[in-house]
């Protein structure tokens, strides 16, 4: 797929392309370009027949459909691009097809980077300060860096991406006026979710970025960054009686860590929630992007066990069929099952504590397949002993892929087999 400047432009990501420049670019590029496309400083030059359909999932996927022309042909029908009238019918039907399709239920995106991060980091804490609810004072000596997500944690916070797109304000942020409510969705109480609120704000995490570098008649480069850095950010509005103020209020009377604590007994204002800049451009479609879901996600993932809730995020973050060994699943990249199968070493190489085996951990696995499979997330699903390959097929119960929106072709198929080829 060929573009053209049709004069200078500067893309978020910094790169400019100059006036009457062309640029080669995939169709998974696409969502970065089209702005510019809409405002015509830039113009198709190229575009191959068989990335009609795709072309449409994306714009649709990345967008909303009340951003998604009526009239396709007015922002590509520019000159060597459009060749019949047959190529605007067929982007028109599939536009108003994607639409009517994302009109049956509310749909909101899920940062493939965060369902990653916690299909990896959702387990049980078994560091010396395991909870703040067995903790609950501020102090200092709180270690900023976590490994561990519990489940209601990771469950907070994609309701937190879902309410933060639909009501954020002009400065990306999410303001909370009211916690029960908020609670009430979660099926806690006001209380847990605040705490739920200082494992997502108030601690450091490991983060993976996906940056897609571009240069003109090169292939794309691929550059993976790896380090820590908050999930959300998060500020607690404290409404302190008359004659008050913040010093007042010694460790004792805190909840939290350095980065992020409320005082106890005295009212929450407001909370306001952003999500972490590299998660924020996940959602607009860039690094490692975003994949639609419907506003059951949460309600759904509430009903399910930690460790089925990992393959949910996992095989969400994936194409819909995909494939995967044992030793591999376990990795610490992926389900981070690694130690409870082979146990806990020391800098040494001295095992400290012994793991439950492969065959109870595989067990385990195909348990929450099962699982997965008995509440409809998952169509089909095996294990290979001879191989030790895992493979699965997702419906579109929850997860809104584009490959399971495409029709199918004339064999009744549709292309949907995938590996994870970040790692």
């Amino acid at each position: 797929m060929k573009l053209k400047a049709l004069k200078e432009t500067t893309l978020p990501s910094g790169e400019i392309i100059a006036e009457g420049q062309i640029v080669d670019i995939s169709t998974k590029g696409i969502m970065e370009y089209f702005p510019f496309l809409r405002q015509q400083t830039l113009m198709v030059l190229e575009i191959g027949a068989e990335e009609w359909e795709e072309v449409a999932c994306l714009l649709w996927g990345g967008f909303s459909h009340d951003n998604v022309s009526a009239n396709p042909e007015i922002i590509f029908a520019q000159e060597n691009f459009v060749k019949t009238k047959a190529e605007i019918e067929k982007l028109k039907k599939e536009i108003k097809r994607l639409r009517a399709e994302i009109k049956k239920q509310p749909l909101h995106r899920q940062p493939r980077g965060y369902l990653k991060t916690t299909a990896s980091l959702v387990g049980k804490d078994t560091s010396a300060q395991k909870s703040l609810f067995e903790i609950p004072h501020f102090d200092t000596a709180i270690n900023p860096y976590k490994k561990v997500l519990t489940k209601m944690t990771a469950i907070t916070g994609n309701l937190l991406f879902a309410l933060w797109q639909a009501n954020k304000d002009d400065n990306n942020i999410f303001k909370i006026t009211n916690l029960s409510e908020i609670a009430r969705q979660l099926r806690v109480e006001p209380k847990e979710l605040k705490l739920y609120l200082i494992y997502l704000g108030g601690y450091q995490r490991p983060i993976t970025k996906l940056n897609i570098i571009k240069e003109q008649g090169k292939k794309d480069k691929r550059i993976l960054s790896i380090y820590h850095d908050k999930l959300f950010y998060i500020k607690f509005n404290i409404r302190l009686k008359d004659g008050e103020k913040g010093s007042d209020f010694n460790n004792d009377a805190r909840v939290g860590t350095n980065y992020l604590n409320f005082i106890k007994d005295r009212d929450i204002e407001s909370v306001e929630v952003m999500p972490s800049l590299t998660l924020q451009e996940e959602l607009a479609g860039s690094g490692l992007g975003n994949v639609l879901v419907d506003d059951s996600f949460v309600a759904f993932s509430l009903g399910l066990s930690d460790l089925a809730y990992k393959l949910f995020c996992f095989s969400g973050s994936n194409k819909p069929t995909f494939k995967i060994t044992f030793s591999k699943l376990i990795d610490k990249k992926y389900l981070n099952l690694e130690q409870q199968v082979k146990g806990t070493y020391n800098k040494a190489g001295k095992r400290i504590k012994k793991g439950k085996g492969q065959a109870k951990i595989l067990e385990r696995i195909k348990d929450a397949l099962a699982e997965l499979k008995d509440k409809g997330h998952l169509k089909e699903w095996d294990y290979n002993e001879q191989t030790d390959l895992f493979s699965w097929t997702f419906s579109n119960a929850v997860f809104k892929h584009k490959l399971l929106l495409k029709k199918p072709d004339e064999t009744g198929q549709t292309d949907q087999t995938g590996q994870d080829k970040i790692g």
